[in-house]
């Protein structure tokens, strides 16, 4: 099973006036485990503007959480990854952070940072997220919502890798069919990919990039990343949204798993 992917993360203009870097990061590939199956992964971390080491933090937990991912994946012997075996993840990942902030001698809190994830198979979907931002993906040809922003209490307010109660606020979801298409992005898009009213896709918003990536080659997806930085920093976004932008898009090259 072969995926087009392509990335971006784009710093916001609320960011850059104040001369501060982007605070999100994200990681996507394809892995392949010894027994030949093929996986895409891929996530989203958006750092805490208020985190002294936010950027840091959103890089630490796509690359380790990745890393952990792949590592459990290649220990498998079939089936998907239950809620439980998510936890473990996420609690290894939280861990993770707190030895590096320890070593560090930094507050955790310091590391702040979302976390969006999708670990897609053969046959199945597995999603998760802590915090804001979204995921979305094809089911049956239709975009739908996989897990909903988690926006916490109060306005303006999120739940993050960091929290002490972490997992409490882990959202898991498990498709038992493949996708053809799925997207991850972090809440400065939200505005844009989502209709919070009837809590549903924004399928215009979607549909274009996704029509371009099936006829994309594989080898032009870096070249295609560079062009959906260059969309999220128009104007057109821009005039939306003055926040940081990541955004994820994968889908499966069809005519070589119809092949």
């Amino acid at each position: 099973m072969n995926w087009r992917i392509v990335s971006a993360s784009v710093v916001g203009t609320s960011h850059q006036s104040r001369g501060e870097p982007c605070q999100d990061h994200c990681l996507a590939g394809t892995w392949c485990a010894p027994d030949g199956a093929h996986y895409l992964v891929a996530l989203v971390a958006d750092g805490a503007g208020s985190a002294r080491f936010g950027k840091e933090g959103a890089a630490f937990a796509c690359q380790e959480g990745k890393r952990l991912i792949e590592e459990s994946l290649g220990n498998r012997t079939g089936g998907h990854p239950t809620r439980e075996e998510v936890m473990g993840w996420v609690s290894a990942l939280r861990a993770q952070l707190v030895v590096h902030a320890a070593a560090a001698q930094t507050p955790l809190r310091d590391y702040a940072c979302t976390l969006l994830t999708a670990v897609l198979g053969p046959d199945f979907g597995v999603f998760y997220q802590i915090g804001d931002g979204g995921i979305v993906a094809s089911r049956n040809g239709l975009l739908h919502p996989v897990l909903w922003p988690d926006r916490g209490e109060y306005a303006n307010e999120t739940r993050f890798l960091t929290d002490e109660n972490a997992l409490g606020y882990l959202q898991y979801t498990l498709w038992d069919t493949a996708s053809d298409d799925v997207a991850l992005f972090s809440d400065g898009l939200q505005c844009l990919a989502l209709v919070y009213e009837s809590r549903t896709v924004h399928t215009p918003f979607f549909s274009p990039m996704f029509a371009v990536m099936h006829q994309t080659e594989l080898e032009s997806c870096a070249a295609w990343s560079d062009q959906l930085a260059l969309f999220l920093s128009s104007p057109r976004v821009n005039e939306r949204t003055d926040d940081d932008k990541t955004l994820v898009l994968a889908t499966i090259d069809r005519r070589i798993a119809s092949a």
